[in-house]
């Protein structure tokens, strides 16, 4: 029996989605949840919000089963809060990185020595709609409806425009066109009112903000991607997932205003010759959506969503 890989597994899950045209960090969520419903951040039992790639993995499961319920949790701590998985219920794997200890000759000096690799684990998690008989507090109440922005776009939504603000970045509005720069460190928004939604103003900062982030004084990515190039792909897969965790924190109902379609070849040829990148697309993007939010408060993140 061949070895379990999980890079394998879980890179083929993503390319799947691409393939249909589906992007897994942002899902056609209002499909039968109602209008205005956003994906929620996934927990864990114990409040803690999943992060990198997990995030992506439970965002797939719950967009397919339509699940609503933020929290997941394996089949022993159901069964500790007193809960019992339903006969039937499919878990969904998600993945754990440890440091294992090997050793290895040192090809110049002929010495064993020790270092430290990083090995991917798989365990399995259920939803708390998968699960019955959980104290009240895990099963949320039906969220009301967010108000959709006015499609004139006149209403700008100040709250969630403080919370991207608070990051400190240079933005200048103004224009027809959104972009990062990286020689002058400024982020560029066309005028607001070129925006059908308050939400797609918010989501194409959040994009660009996100861009802000991999300046060389910040996290320090690489810029010098031509557009079709290896590593433009690359960056824009960190933006666009960084985009939307910053988006699921804030509650922003939108999509930002680039073409999608014309990087979804790019990002499936760059997972389909490294089983790797998405694992470090999500983990860039998890650290690009923390960078821009860690001067909001959680008030005021609290606030927005």
């Amino acid at each position: 029996m061949a070895k379990f890989d999980a890079y394998e597994a879980i890179t083929a899950q993503i390319i799947a989605k691409l393939e249909a045209g589906v992007r897994p960090w942002h899902m056609d969520w209002n499909a039968g949840a109602g209008a205005g419903f956003t994906p929620p951040l996934p927990r864990r039992v114990t409040g803690e919000h999943y992060r990198g790639i997990n995030v992506l993995l439970l965002w797939i499961t719950a967009q397919e089963r339509g699940y609503r319920a933020d929290t997941w949790m394996t089949f022993n701590q159901a069964k500790e809060l007193g809960g019992v998985v339903r006969k039937g219920e499919k878990g969904t794997p998600i993945v754990f990185f440890k440091k294992l200890t090997v050793t290895k000759e040192n090809a110049e000096t002929g010495q064993d020595e020790e270092r430290q690799v990083p090995c991917i684990r798989s365990y399995t998690v259920f939803n708390v709609a998968q699960i019955d008989g959980l104290p009240a507090r895990f099963y949320p109440a039906a969220p009301a409806p967010i108000e959709p922005a006015p499609t004139d776009g006149k209403a700008r939504d100040l709250v969630r425009e403080a919370a991207l603000h608070s990051c400190g970045a240079m933005i200048h509005e103004g224009g027809a066109r959104a972009f990062y720069a990286p020689g002058p460190d400024t982020v560029h928004m066309p005028d607001f009112d070129r925006f059908e939604t308050a939400g797609g103003y918010l989501a194409t900062l959040a994009h660009e903000l996100c861009h802000w982030t991999g300046h060389k004084s910040r996290l320090g990515r690489d810029f010098t991607g031509q557009f079709g190039s290896k590593d433009y792909a690359a960056e824009e897969l960190v933006a666009e997932i960084g985009a939307a965790f910053v988006g699921a924190h804030l509650g922003i109902l939108g999509d930002h205003i680039d073409n999608h379609a014309a990087y979804i070849g790019s990002w499936l040829k760059a997972l389909r010759n490294d089983k790797r990148a998405i694992f470090k697309a999500a983990s860039l993007a998890q650290a690009a959506a923390d960078m821009v939010l860690a001067n909001a408060g959680q008030s005021a993140i609290a606030k927005a969503a």
